[in-house]
């Protein structure tokens, strides 16, 4: 999912340092992600994608994304990670575990199954799963995949950035709250938490390397593939898509249109995810009129590749 939520879990469990015990494997080490320009009056803002855990070898700063690192004057991102960890242990605490069911009681014995040997791939013990709810386990299982891939949240996209911008002692604002962002899965009803964790494991079994895949996407800039692969993931959990891609593009649209009527340069920095397809931030504003210099954020066709 490339969920800032995979960064929060990680945070919170302190399971960066498996990133050290990664797989050994290929991965980018030159990276040149899009990068696209909003111009409205004498307000201007530039949005990059992030992945929030990335491998220490991807070096993704290039001189464009440094000019516009510089030019900037307010820092935006999703949610505030500083002292993130007990409004994530609180909220896990409330509503991310089950009460008097055990996940094996939920899910039919096939699917449990396949959820245990999913959690085995990434070398996470299937019991520490049974008493979290679907959704969270799903979670878990997702971070591991990434943490496999010898990526960690320590060279997150974000993490360095809101570092940097700290360090220039430059100002910063959120689209959301923690709790905003968690509550998301609250939402969910039980079978479609159940569909998450499915899709998950079988992500997980069946296409072991689609960190891998998203990773490499994003590293070329190549929007519409990455696009067709985080679809691809949540074509089982259409109502996932819905509510933590699109109902939260549209609601952070009227921020992001309040913060061009500045006058001020921004710098926004969200999940990938969130700037692709026809219902992501960079569709939404070209929608509304803005000019936006950039790459084309159409999805390619299912079953196709881009050949960029």
């Amino acid at each position: 999912m490339g969920s800032l939520l995979l960064r929060l879990v990680c945070l919170f469990l302190a399971l960066s340092v498996l990133a050290g015990q990664a797989l050994a494997g290929d991965v980018p080490r030159s990276a040149r992600p899009a990068l696209w320009t909003v111009e409205a009056g004498a307000g201007r803002m530039y949005l990059l994608g992030s992945i929030h855990l990335l491998p220490p070898e991807t070096q993704w700063q290039t001189p464009e994304i440094r000019a516009a690192l510089a030019a900037s004057q307010v820092f935006v991102f999703e949610a505030p990670i500083h002292d993130a960890n007990d409004a994530m242990a609180r909220f896990v605490e409330r509503h991310g575990r089950l009460k008097d069911e055990r996940l094996r009681d939920l899910m039919g014995r096939d699917a449990h199954d396949k959820v245990s040997k999913a959690a085995w791939k990434v070398q996470y013990p299937p019991r520490l799963l049974e008493r979290l709810r679907p959704w969270l386990a799903a979670i878990h299982l997702e971070l591991h995949a990434s943490l496999r891939l010898g990526s960690s949240p320590h060279y997150g996209v974000d993490h360095v950035i809101e570092q940097m911008a700290t360090k220039r002692q430059m100002r910063t604002a959120y689209l959301e709250t923690v709790d905003e962002q968690l509550s998301n899965f609250l939402k969910l009803s039980r079978n479609e938490e159940i569909a998450y964790l499915n899709a998950t494991a079988a992500g997980i079994l069946t296409k072991p390397d689609g960190p891998r895949e998203l990773l490499e996407a994003w590293a070329v800039g190549d929007v519409s593939r990455l696009e067709f692969l985080i679809d691809e993931g949540l074509a089982g959990v259409p109502q996932l898509k819905a509510l933590l891609l699109t109902a939260r593009n549209r609601k952070w649209m009227n921020a992001i249109e309040g913060m061009l009527e500045t006058g001020e340069t921004h710098f926004v920095t969200v999940g990938a995810a969130h700037l692709v397809g026809r219902d992501g931030l960079i569709g939404m504003l070209r929608a509304r009129g803005y000019k936006v210099s950039g790459p084309a954020v159409d999805a390619l066709p299912p079953g196709t590749r881009s050949l960029r």
